[in-house]
């Protein structure tokens, strides 16, 4: 990235795009949370600076407090910044194998997850807005799988359509803020970031069908759920199943597609559980989505199962161990599916 970006100076400058090469990862995370002070600065010669950091699993482990701060500082009026996050399931380029989303839970950082190349357009607009709409730090999921393929794909500067919900927080109109008095602000600072921002993120996504229930019929009896690059591959493995939209209606299945991994919006979650008997949670490394998903379904009146890590018997279903091959997601699929029915 760094060499193109250097290459391509001379046209991003017209368009008044900068890159900053930074001495280390936390370095350019501090770099960011100054440029989202604009707002500070007596005489700003911009309206507001929307800022990337991107690095791989290491760089976010040594760039925690760097980003931590800057998300808790926030946005300014009109800035926002969004965080490239490299995942190396495999450890193909590194020491070890990387998923980043429980660090970026802990940091109380969303994270969004493309499904497709077309996605990372989509959803890297929808990062930036939700950003500058919530006034918080936005990560994007971004798997080595997609990111070393490639794709043709349509390009419309007028898409996505973006909607900026009407919030409600505790009465009283969302209205973001920022604040870089940590010493004497740290826990009404907290409330804002994991109460009232939250409650905006969820709304955005909401707003902006970033969670998806893609296929549904009247006699459900089983979901599938997966986010990102997963969902992708339980899409083409149904369909080397033979499961057309059709056939899952006529089977009984119900698929749901997350985009927003945290925080969940639990609301679609439960509509997604809405009279099934049983949810199965496809997804790489630790049940990250098969937890909240449990959480936000344990308080509906009539009980759900839950498989994804682990199957019913309490045998290994889907690893936690490196990556997920497409096959394999068939493979396990057709296996559950033959056992639900």
């Amino acid at each position: 990235i760094t060499n193109v970006l250097e290459q391509t100076k001379t046209l991003l400058a017209k368009f008044n795009v900068r890159h900053q090469q930074a001495q280390n990862e936390e370095i350019g995370a501090a770099v960011l949370m100054g440029t989202q002070m604009v707002d500070e600065h007596p005489e700003p010669n911009v309206d507001g600076v929307i800022g990337f950091w991107y690095g791989k699993g290491p760089g976010v482990d040594r760039s925690t407090d760097a980003l931590r701060h800057g998300n808790s500082a926030g946005t300014s009026r009109n800035g926002a910044v969004v965080i490239l996050s490299g995942e190396d399931y495999e450890a193909k380029s590194s020491s070890l194998p990387y998923g980043q989303e429980f660090a970026f839970e802990h940091m109380g950082i969303p994270v969004l997850y493309p499904a497709t190349v077309a996605e990372f357009i989509e959803f890297g607009q929808h990062a930036i807005e939700m950003s500058r709409f919530a006034g918080i730090w936005v990560a994007l999921k971004l798997v080595g799988t997609l990111c070393d393929g490639g794709d043709t794909i349509d390009v419309d500067p007028m898409k996505p359509d973006i909607v900026l919900p009407d919030v409600i927080v505790d009465g009283k109109p969302f209205a973001k803020r920022t604040n870089f008095l940590f010493t004497t602000q740290g826990t009404p600072t907290e409330r804002h970031l994991y109460h009232d921002r939250h409650i905006a993120v969820r709304a955005y996504a909401r707003a902006n069908h970033l969670d998806r229930i893609v296929v549904r019929g009247p006699n459900d009896r089983i979901g599938i759920a997966a986010a990102g690059k997963s969902f992708t591959d339980i899409r083409n493995a149904l369909r080397d199943l033979g499961f057309d939209d059709a056939a899952l209606n006529a089977h009984g299945i119900r698929l749901l597609k997350v985009g927003l991994l945290c925080p969940m919006d639990t609301e679609i979650i439960r509509e997604f559980a809405q009279g099934l008997d049983k949810i199965i949670v496809v997804e790489e490394k630790r049940d990250f989505l098969e937890r909240q998903i449990g959480r936000a379904v344990c308080d509906l009146t009539h009980p759900v199962k839950i498989v994804g890590k682990y199957d019913e018997a309490g045998e290994i279903l889907f690893p936690v161990e490196g990556g997920i091959e497409p096959d394999q997601i068939t493979e396990i699929l057709a296996r559950e599916l033959r056992r639900s029915h």
